[in-house]
Order: C-alpha cells, then sequence, then structure tokens
C-alpha cells in the first residue's frame, strides 16, 4: 500500500490493576513489544511512534525500534485524559514538523494478541472503501444483550424475556459485535472531522477469539498466559 500510516500505541505509566503493566513481561517480551513489533511488521519504524508520559517506558519502545518523539506532557497523563486528545497531540506534532500521512492508527499494548496481517487487511478494506471514514476491530458479544439488565436486586427484566421465551439456543439470536481494542484506525482528515474513531461510517473488523484479548485486570494476565502456554495464540503469525 502507498498510502501512509502512523502508528500510536499509548502507553501511560502507572497502571493501578497491574503494576507497570505495559511493561511487564509476558513470555520474556515487555507487553509493549508486542504491538511495536506488530506495527513494524507492516510500517518503518518511523512511522511507529509511542506515546507515553514514562522515560523508563520510552527507553524500552526504543529498543523494539519504535520512534518517540517526545515525552507525553502532563495534561495528557491523568486519568481523565481522552485517548482522542492523545491522538490529536501526536497528529498535531507530525503536522508541525510537516510529517503527511493518510492515516491515523492506535494501537493499545493491552490488546497483545492481533496478528499483522489484520493490520494489513483492515488498511486494504478501508483504504478500498472511499465511502469509509475507519475501521475499527470488533469481536462477539457474549453473552447476547438479551440476557443483560441494569444491575439491580432482582432479575425482573432479564427473567420476564426468559419467562416468555423457550429456546436459548445461541442460534436463535443474531449476533452482536462490540469494539475489541485490537486496533483503530482512520483516514487522517476524518478522524479530525470526526474527533476520533467513531462515526456512522465506521467499519468493524471482527478478529478471531485468541486476538480478543484486552488486558485490563489480574486474571487477564493469567489467561494470556494461559492461551501462550496452551498455544492458542500463533506467534509465528503475530509478526513478520
Amino acid at each position: 500500500m502507498k498510502n501512509k500510516i502512523l502508528w500510536i500505541i499509548t502507553a501511560r505509566s502507572g497502571s493501578k490493576s497491574i503494576i507497570n503493566k505495559n511493561i511487564k513481561e509476558l513470555n520474556k517480551l515487555p507487553l509493549i513489544a508486542y504491538k511495536i513489533k506488530t506495527a513494524i511488521s507492516i510500517s518503518h519504524q518511523n512511522d511507529v511512534w509511542v506515546s507515553t508520559d514514562s522515560e523508563e517506558y520510552a527507553s524500552i519502545s526504543k529498543e523494539f525500534g519504535a520512534t518517540i518523539p517526545f515525552i507525553r506532557p502532563d495534561y495528557l497523563s491523568t486519568d481523565n485524559a481522552s485517548s482522542v486528545d492523545v491522538i490529536l497531540h501526536c497528529m498535531n506534532y507530525a503536522e508541525k514538523n510537516n510529517m503527511k500521512y493518510d492515516f491515523i492508527g492506535m494501537l493499545e499494548p493491552t490488546s497483545p494478541f492481533v496478528y499483522f496481517r489484520y493490520l494489513e487487511d483492515a488498511l486494504e478494506k478501508l483504504n478500498k472503501n472511499s465511502n469509509a471514514d475507519a475501521i475499527v476491530a470488533t469481536r462477539e458479544v457474549r453473552p447476547n444483550s438479551f440476557f443483560v439488565q441494569n444491575d439491580s436486586e432482582f432479575i425482573s427484566e432479564v427473567g420476564e424475556k426468559l419467562r416468555n421465551f423457550k429456546n436459548y439456543g445461541r442460534q436463535n439470536f443474531k449476533k452482536e459485535i462490540t469494539p475489541s481494542g485490537g486496533f483503530y484506525i482512520s483516514k487522517w482528515n476524518s478522524f479530525k472531522n470526526n474527533n476520533g474513531f467513531y462515526s456512522k461510517k465506521t467499519l468493524a473488523f471482527d478478529l478471531p477469539v485468541e486476538c480478543e484479548l484486552e488486558i485490563d485486570e489480574p486474571i487477564d494476565w493469567d489467561f494470556a498466559e494461559f492461551l501462550i502456554k496452551s498455544k492458542y495464540v500463533n506467534f509465528k503469525k503475530l509478526w513478520k
């Protein structure tokens, strides 16, 4: 693909659920290295940036080939800072330095198991669709929202639906999807016009089960290790 994409890997320090999660080693690799290696598999390392507030994170990211154009400012490193503002900060930096890109992509270290070829396929799908603004990784929602209600002492809403529904087989429900966190890609100008990756013209890119994992809590980390040990994740396909 001749069109250029700037990849932003967001890696703020200060994780509370798993201390230093983004640089903690998973199968002998810092977590952040997974997405760096994935992006570099399809793009030049100068186009793979890590946005971080940590000098330590920056140093580790450089070891794996990422570019660190700056240390993220404090106002973008709080719990309330939005990923949109972080991406816009990177885009503005690129434009001020006369760097031109057709696409902007965001990768989160907490979703380490996305094979590089899915990034290639997603870019191609977005590039070929002139009506689309963006494309994001998605996964099937389990359980179906039919079985979900607002938190309550009684499952009154779900109970009422189930009381009048006899066949609970999965095949009887429409497939529902939700963003998985695997990747987010937008046409450059569309991101600015929409103030983010989402619009009515955002494409879905469904990922297989082993690529869906988002590591937020310690139990997610344990599950990531299980996926590796059980060989559900094919390391030969993760990167070039």
